[in-house]
């Protein structure tokens, strides 16, 4: 548009600094497209829900929710981290073996611990393994794999000693 045609046509730029409200609750000089996208109409906004509705929880299952929360966070570290307790008993029962001269029973007992770790975060939800999903299933399961195999390989390559 030219200089002419937009007196002619009686548009008038706004004064400085002010601008067609936004969206976002802010003002300021915005182009004409900006001002036709749906996308900054503040009635679009989300709206929390009200009651129950389709999607939302009512006021019965936030209660249940925060009650299991609650007993949740109450319990001691080694029952709400049960999958890692278990490991580190079992890893550690391994260890005790080693240091009482029994190195073959209780090293081929650690690379177990990790391979039944393994199975346990492939087939449990990230929620319950707790501490043992450190990186993506995938990657963990990949990981625990080769170190529990790699122990139990090491451990079953060492030769046994003759009399």
């Amino acid at each position: 548009m030219r200089a002419g045609e937009r007196e002619a046509s009686g548009w008038r730029p706004p004064p400085a600094g002010q601008g067609a409200e936004r969206g976002d609750g802010s003002s300021g000089p915005t182009s004409w497209f900006g001002a036709l996208d749906p996308s900054r109409d503040p009635s679009n906004a989300p709206r929390p829900p009200e009651a129950a509705g389709p999607g939302g929880q009512g006021p019965r299952a936030r209660a249940k929710a925060a009650r299991a929360a609650e007993r949740r966070s109450r319990a001691p570290w080694f029952v709400r981290e049960a999958a890692l307790t278990l490991a580190l008993v079992g890893v550690g029962a391994g260890l005790v073996m080693v240091e009482r001269e029994r190195w073959r029973t209780g090293l081929f007992g650690v690379g177990t611990v990790l391979l039944v770790m393994a199975l346990a975060r492939l087939v449990l939800p990230a929620r319950r393994v707790g501490a043992l999903a450190v990186r993506g299933r995938l990657f963990d399961v990949v990981a625990l794999l080769a170190f529990g195999g790699g122990v139990i390989g090491l451990t079953l390559t060492v030769p046994i000693p003759g009399p």
